[in-house]
This record gives C-alpha cells, sequence and structure tokens, in this order.
C-alpha cells in the first residue's frame, strides 16, 4: 500500500519531535515531509547578510542536532519521506550568500542520508528568458553532482514553479512544463552517472498554469519520485484540502480523477505528500486534528484507486 505524507509545516514542534511524529501518526499518517528549510532563511541571508543557524556547525555537529527527529521516525514508524531544502538557493550577483546556502544545502543531504530520507526538493531559479533560467538551472544542478553523490539513497528533485506578471496573472514558471524538466533530469543523470536527480509535482502549481495532471505525470514517467499535493482555486497558491475548489456543482478546478489514473497508469510507487498547511491558519485550532484526518483519509482512498 502506497504511503500517506504530510508537510510538517504547522503540527511539528522542535522541543518535542517524537509527540509530534505519535501526533501525526494518529492522525493517519506514515510519512512525513520535512520542512528543513525553516533553519535556514535565504532571504534572511540575502537582506541582513549571514547570520547563525545549526548549518554552521560541522556535519557531525548538524546530524547530532537532528537526531531527535531520526528518533522520533524510528520510535513511531513514520518514515522521513522527503524533504524541502531551502529556497531561493542562488542570487544573482551574491557570491558569498550564494555560497553558505550551498554549504547548507550539503548538509542537508547528509541529515536526509542520516535520517532515511530518499529525496529533497531544490527549487529551481529563475531568468530574465527561458533560455537563460535553462542556463543557470542546469548550471546550478550541475553544481550539486560532486555533493549529491557523497550520499547515498538520496536524490535531489526539481519542482514544477509558476510566475506571475505585475497584473497577478498566473504565467509560465520555472520547469512549469513537463518535457523541460523531463529532460533536464536525463542529462543531469547521464553526467552523474546514476540516478541522482527525479522530479516533485506540485499539484497545485500545475493546477495554477492549466497543465493537464494525467499527462504531465505521463511525460514524466519514471522520473517522477514525489509530490506536492493540494488545492486551488487557479487563481491563488492556496495550499488548502483536495476537493475543495469547485467550478461548480459538481465540476472541480483541480482534475483530481486525471491526477489518480496518471499515477495509476505510471506505476507510482512513492509517497502521496500533501503539501496544505494553510489548514492551520483557515480552519480554527479545535479542528486541526480532524481537517488532518479528513486529508490522510483522502490519501488513503486514493492510494487503493491507484493500486486496484
Amino acid at each position: 500500500m502506497l504511503k500517506i505524507g504530510v508537510q510538517s509545516a504547522g503540527w511539528y514542534n522542535r522541543e518535542t519531535p517524537l509527540e509530534s511524529f505519535e501526533y501525526i501518526k494518529s492522525c493517519g499518517f506514515e510519512s512525513v515531509d520535512f520542512n528543513i528549510d525553516h533553519y535556514l532563511s535565504p532571504k534572511k541571508l540575502k537582506e541582513e547578510g549571514i547570520y547563525p543557524t545549526v548549518f554552521d556547525g560541522s556535519i557531525e555537529e548538524v546530524l547530532e542536532f537532528f537526531t531527535p527527529l531520526k528518533e522520533a521516525s524510528e520510535k513511531t514508524g513514520v518514515i522521513i519521506g522527503q524533504m524541502h531544502a531551502p529556497f531561493p538557493v542562488w542570487y544573482e550577483g551574491l557570491n558569498e550568500v550564494n555560497e553558505h546556502i550551498k554549504m547548507a544545502l550539503d548538509k542537508c543531504f547528509a541529515v536526509c542520508e542520516y535520517v532515511g530520507c530518499p529525496a529533497i526538493v531544490v527549487h529551481p531559479v529563475d531568468g530574465k528568458t527561458r533560455e537563460e533560467e535553462w542556463e543557470r538551472n542546469l548550471a546550478l544542478y550541475r553544481g550539486l553532482i560532486p555533493i549529491i553523490k557523497k550520499y547515498k539513497g538520496v536524490k535531489i528533485c526539481l519542482e514544477n514553479i509558476f510566475g506571475r506578471k505585475p497584473s497577478r496573472d498566473i504565467i509560465e514558471g520555472r520547469l512549469s512544463n513537463a518535457e523541460d524538466p523531463k529532460r533536464m533530469i536525463d542529462i543531469l543523470n547521464a553526467e552523474a552517472g546514476g540516478d541522482y536527480f527525479g522530479f516533485c509535482l506540485d499539484v497545485g502549481h500545475a493546477n495554477l498554469t492549466r497543465r493537464n495532471l494525467k499527462e504531465f505525470i505521463k511525460t514524466l514517467g519514471p522520473r517522477l519520485t514525489i509530490l506536492h499535493i493540494h488545492d486551488n482555486d487557479g487563481r491563488d497558491d492556496l495550499h488548502i484540502v483536495p476537493y475543495s475548489c469547485l467550478h461548480d456543482t459538481k465540476n472541480h478546478v483541480c482534475d483530481w480523477n486525471g491526477f489518480v489514473e496518471g499515477l495509476k497508469e505510471i506505476g507510482y510507487s512513492g509517497v502521496l505528500a500533501f503539501e496544505t498547511f494553510r489548514i492551520f491558519s483557515a480552519y480554527p485550532k479545535a479542528v486541526h486534528t480532524e481537517v488532518l484526518k479528513l486529508i490522510s483519509a483522502i490519501g488513503h482512498y486514493w492510494a487503493e484507486e491507484i493500486e486496484k
């Protein structure tokens, strides 16, 4: 049976990792998408300069810091199925900041290996043109090949990102079609000499850019490694519960049937991971547990459909 996962934002307490994992397990989840990005803010680095974080320590010290996380996972049986790296990972002209972020990424990959996490999302970066965007990202990920090859069983995942015009209209974003990441992943893995790069399909972002989810998934095929599952109205990146947004009384904005059919057709075997963190601001605290249980129930329903 496919495992059901959820992002750590909103329920994970750094002071009580075991209790946090026990709680999320009681809500029906078997996997966690751990927000290691919450331990370093590249935006703060850009605006304020280098500031102290856990990543300043040696790799051994960083691993010791995350040992309670590892132990919580092992004691509860809730795996750390994926992570989200700090982002953005590159700023034009800010060499010191970029090197600091790269140092932190190295230690994020080390944490992944240490806790048994097989995949970590590293966001692509912007370019003024599609050609510049392609070259920048190819260079960015190429630069990570020597680092990721140090760690066993860890894969860097690219993600589809949307953009906006000044008018706030949604436009094509970084790797927002299936063909570009397909080609880039194949190039990177060929150069790396192994399976070191995969893809994270952000369903909400794909919905914003009007992608056909089933065809997107089929085009990616085995390159599809992990998921960010959440719903929106086609206008804003809401990160809410699937099936929440309707065109009318019966038609959903997001094609959830096509999404499930696509995963079934490619034989997807990863985690069904939800990135629905805005439920914690959208709903009263008194019903957060019930909403989390609803999300996990949707995941278990899809798992049964995919594996029929």
